[in-house]
């Protein structure tokens, strides 16, 4: 699965926008190129996780879903808030992570919540968004900002090939994305530390 040249890796995407308190949340694992679904390796060995809005962590395993197509997280909603999802995969030199934020009750707001170890990309101030309306992002990595760091953006119904837009982080590892379509949007970005590379994706779903 070391395919990272081309932009391979792992991204999640919700089943629904939000769930409601007692839902079980239900999260597609998919892997591919620049959020074109593609088929991964058998068998998979990825390691789910989930972070409730008050910061407790519980392991999620990542399973095959009802229709036998997909791979998913599965995981029951306590408190109304932003729930934060996450994979990762470890091949090797090779390090993927992915995540997502999943809302649990209707117009809920909240702050993107760093994990603090590893690379990830994690959002600011996180609502409902619309074309036009804007996101603030930081590049982490074991807690420390990424300056000047590369990250790809595309959305899943782009119907060209490959990332649409390239952003660069600032000195404190920051940048702020304007929307410009409607879509579930997915950041990537890529770093390497000694012979090791890591990949980390951030979905923003059900920008409209």
């Amino acid at each position: 699965m070391r395919k990272t040249v081309n932009g391979y890796g792992l991204w999640l995407e919700p089943a629904h926008l939000h769930f409601h308190h007692g839902d079980s949340a239900r999260v597609k694992v998919l892997w591919g190129q620049a959020m074109k679904r593609d088929k991964p390796d058998q068998p998979v060995n990825w390691t789910g996780l989930v972070k409730e809005p008050g910061g407790r962590e519980f392991s999620v395993p990542v399973v095959m879903d009802r229709d036998g197509f997909n791979y998913e997280l599965v995981f029951e909603g306590g408190p109304e808030g932003i729930y934060t999802a996450q994979v990762e995969h470890h091949a090797g030199q090779s390090h993927y992570l992915a995540r997502v934020l999943v809302p649990f009750g209707h117009h809920v707001h909240g702050q993107g919540r760093p994990f603090n170890r590893g690379l990830e990309i994690v959002p600011g101030e996180y609502s409902e968004f619309s074309p036009g309306a804007s996101v603030d992002l930081t590049v982490l990595f074991d807690g420390k900002p990424l300056a000047g760091t590369r990250v790809l953006a595309t959305y899943h119904i782009y119907d060209g090939d490959g990332f649409i837009h390239e952003l660069f982080t600032d000195e404190n590892g920051a940048l702020k994305f304007k929307f410009d379509a409607r879509g579930h949007w997915m950041f990537r970005v890529h770093a390497t530390g000694g012979e090791d590379e890591y990949i980390a994706t951030l979905v923003i779903p059900g920008v409209r």
